[in-house]
């Protein structure tokens, strides 16, 4: 196996483990916090290494959703919010990008972009993807109400979750 390949493989099986396992048993409430739902596995879309190219992208965006997807028992939601992210990562990626640009060998990483471009990217990429979850779970915007709080608390949650997880386990970045 490729050292290039590794990580990002490790990361996946961690990922979507943590996702089905734990994060999908989260109940947080009675009230209008159950709603809210903590998906941190598009983190495996975001880190992807930029060189690859776009078809291979979406095809382990894809694969990654219709795994969660089984889990989950949404056939179809998450695989379809996942390959509509991994086909806008180059859009949220060029409204962030930093002045000089992306070479294509950096890592897609707060330690070599920096906490503020990286709380960007999370926040960006993370509220177009649960937001297509959310439309293609309720599919019709007639509780256009609902469709907002579960995207907004899903949001907010999703992006603490992650960005601490990141300060946590690269503290030295």
């Amino acid at each position: 196996m490729s050292q290039e390949l590794r990580p990002h493989i490790i990361r996946l099986i961690f990922l979507i483990l943590l996702q089905v396992l734990i994060l999908r048993q989260i109940q947080l409430g009675d009230d209008w916090l159950r709603f809210a739902e903590i998906l941190i596995y598009p983190l495996v879309l975001m880190m992807l290494p930029m060189r690859w190219s776009p078809a291979i992208i979406i095809l382990v965006a894809f694969v990654t959703g219709l795994i969660i997807d089984l889990f989950y028992d949404t056939p179809g939601v998450h695989a379809g919010a996942s390959t509509f992210s991994a086909f806008f990562r180059p859009v949220v990626l060029r409204i962030i990008s930093p002045r000089a640009g992306y070479d294509p060998k950096q890592q897609l990483t707060r330690a070599t972009f920096g906490m503020s471009w990286m709380a960007s990217y999370t926040a960006i990429f993370l509220f177009v993807h649960i937001l297509i979850v959310q439309i293609l779970t309720v599919f019709t915007f007639y509780y256009w109400g609902e469709l907002l709080l579960r995207t907004g608390l899903s949001w907010i949650l999703s992006v603490v979750i992650i960005l601490l997880a990141d300060i946590i386990f690269n503290p030295k970045s």
